[in-house]
This record gives C-alpha cells, structure tokens and sequence, in this order.
C-alpha cells in the first residue's frame, strides 16, 4: 500500500459540534478517521501529525513555509500527501505550495470542508477519501480536492462559503473530475517547473492590497509597504482621470514599489493593453497580473519580496508561469 502523510492544519473538518477547534493529538486524530471513515484504511497506510490546529483565517507565512518544509523532508518516507486545511485561506496556501514544491515529484492535495466530519450530514468524508485516493496516484501536482474536483492550487480560488463545491479554478481546466470514477486530465502533471532559483526562503506579505470602487479616494500606500496589488475592475481599468490615482501611482513610481494589477472578475484577467485606461497605467509601471487569481498573484509576489526582489524581478515573474499556473496565451500551460 502506498504510505500517505496526513498533515492536519485546523479548519471547519476537525471541529467539535460545537464548532470550535478539537483538541488533536496525532495518534487519536488518527483513531478517529479511521473508525468514522474506515476505507482510507483500505486506500492508503497513513501517518498523521498535526503541525498546528488553528483557523486558517489565523494563517501566517511562518505556517505556510513550515508545511513546505515538512513535506519536503518527508518526501523520501511517503508517496503522497494530504493537507487538511481550513477553506477560507486554502487558495493562498495551496497557491504557496505550488510555487515552493513544483518539483516534489509526488502528490500534494489539500482539502477540508464545509461541515465537521462529526456532523452526520458533512461532506469531510468523500473529501478525506478522494483526498487520499488521488495522494496514491503518484502524480506531481499540488491541488486543492474539494467536491468533485480536483484543482490546481496555482490557478484556484473560494467561490462559496456553503455549497460543498465550494473551489473552482475559473482560467484553467480541472486536474481531475471525481465521480463514479476519477477521470484525470490528459495533460496533468505536464507542465513546465520555472520557479526562480533562491525562493522560498521567506514569504514577504508586506503587500499593500487594494479592492476599487467607484468614487473611492486614493492615499499613498502606508510606510512599510514593499509592493502594492490592486484588484482593478474588468481586464485591468482604473479612474486614470483621478488626480489622487495618479498621485497614489507616482508616488509608488518614487518609492519604487512593484504594482502589480488584477481583475475583480474571476474569469479571464488583465490585458493592460485593451484599453486605454489600462494603457495609461502601464506607462506608469503598473504590471499586468494576467490571469492570475487574487491568491495566485500574492503568492507570487510574496515570494519576489521575500528574496529581495523588486520592479525587475516582479515583472518577470508575472510574465511567465512558474508552476503551470494559466497564462493569457493558452487555457491550458503546456510543457
């Protein structure tokens, strides 16, 4: 049987009834999923540790490179693993990992849900088994299975806070379609590994985000800020004939910060050259994010930042795909 690493983070599966956090030890929590769902005993010889059982509203970027470091050193002891982790901030965190862990060579799939697996009606436990069936499969892939798929973690984002199909990957088809049987798609695990050299070693999330509306008034970017991140509207426009916009970017021009533009929209992405809005801040040194989710996008950019990078850096970062993450000119990224 293929051994699978189990790596339990907190989140809505492993609460209470009473909603709040369960008090987990390793040895237990493994008791536990094996009496309430016996056949990932029949899929897998699973270990479990509990790297920490909080929130993932909590999350912090220590979490998130401890987890890639642990699987990396554990690479060589299980043939795949399995994250459970809270929804509200699995896109980012899977996201993360599939720029720290593109060349693992092995299965890394988070999942959670939307009810404790101590409810009777919850979706935890066709989530854990799925979960656990695709970790055997021996295939190189970070992804998030939730529901009836399972989504790429560079090119997924939370659509709803109730429906058990709860994640979509809007820019790029799924990894694989689980039903009956577990239909994979016929390119997954080809793509091509371009993550820079030297990343990893800290994620910088000194990222000043920014969600327009019409009518808001732009201030500066707060000191301590080392890029910025707006989520623009449509395929990247602004209120360029906005006095304090203008400011707002050339101040950022002064500070040398990277600005890096997204779309509100979550299909399709930003073509900064469409228009002429999103021409004006592209002469300004906006950076066109392209079809990178809100995730995606600060995933990437806290990586830049936490290896010392700058407007250089962030705007080749944005121009290629580190990890099969969609890129404008292709649903699918081939190798």
């Amino acid at each position: 049987m293929r051994k699978i690493l189990l790596l339990h983070t907190g989140g809505t599966l492993g609460m209470a009834p009473s909603g709040e956090p369960a008090s987990l030890a390793p040895g237990p929590f493994l008791e536990l999923l094996l009496e309430q769902v016996p056949e990932l005993g029949q899929l897998a010889e699973l270990a479990v540790e509990v790297p920490y059982n909080q929130d993932s509203a909590c999350l912090e970027p220590a979490n998130i490179l401890a987890l890639a470091r642990r699987v990396r050193d554990a690479a060589r002891d299980f043939d795949g693993f399995v994250i459970i982790h809270g929804t509200d901030t699995m896109a980012f965190t899977a996201s993360c990992l599939g720029f720290l862990l593109p060349d693992l060579g092995k299965p890394v799939v988070l999942t959670g849900s939307q009810r404790p697996l101590a409810f009777v009606r919850s979706d935890a436990r066709s989530n854990l088994v799925n979960a656990v069936d695709l970790a055997c499969r021996a295939i190189p892939e970070v992804g998030i299975c939730f529901g009836t798929h399972w989504l790429r973690g560079v090119a997924t984002d939370k659509l709803s806070v109730s429906q058990f199909e709860a994640f979509e990957s809007p820019n790029l088809a799924p990894l694989a379609e689980i039903g009956a049987e577990i239909r994979l798609h016929p390119e997954v695990g080809q793509f091509l590994r371009q993550v820079p050299a030297g990343l990893g070693g800290d994620l910088d999330l000194n990222i000043h985000t920014v969600t327009p509306h019409p009518g808001m008034a732009w201030f500066p970017a707060p000191a301590g800020a080392k890029a910025v991140l707006i989520q623009a509207f449509g395929a990247g426009n602004l209120p360029m004939d906005r006095a304090d916009l203008v400011a707002f970017l050339e101040d950022c021009q002064l500070r040398r910060l990277p600005v890096v533009v997204t779309s509100q929209c979550a299909y399709g992405g930003v073509d900064l050259s469409a228009y002429e809005l999103g021409r004006k801040i592209e002469e300004m040194d906006g950076i066109s994010g392209g079809l990178h989710t809100r995730w995606t996008a600060l995933a990437k950019l806290g990586l830049v930042l936490g290896a010392g990078g700058g407007i250089a850096e962030t705007r080749e970062a944005f121009r290629i795909a580190w990890a099969g993450e969609p890129m404008p000119e292709g649903a699918w990224p081939q190798a």
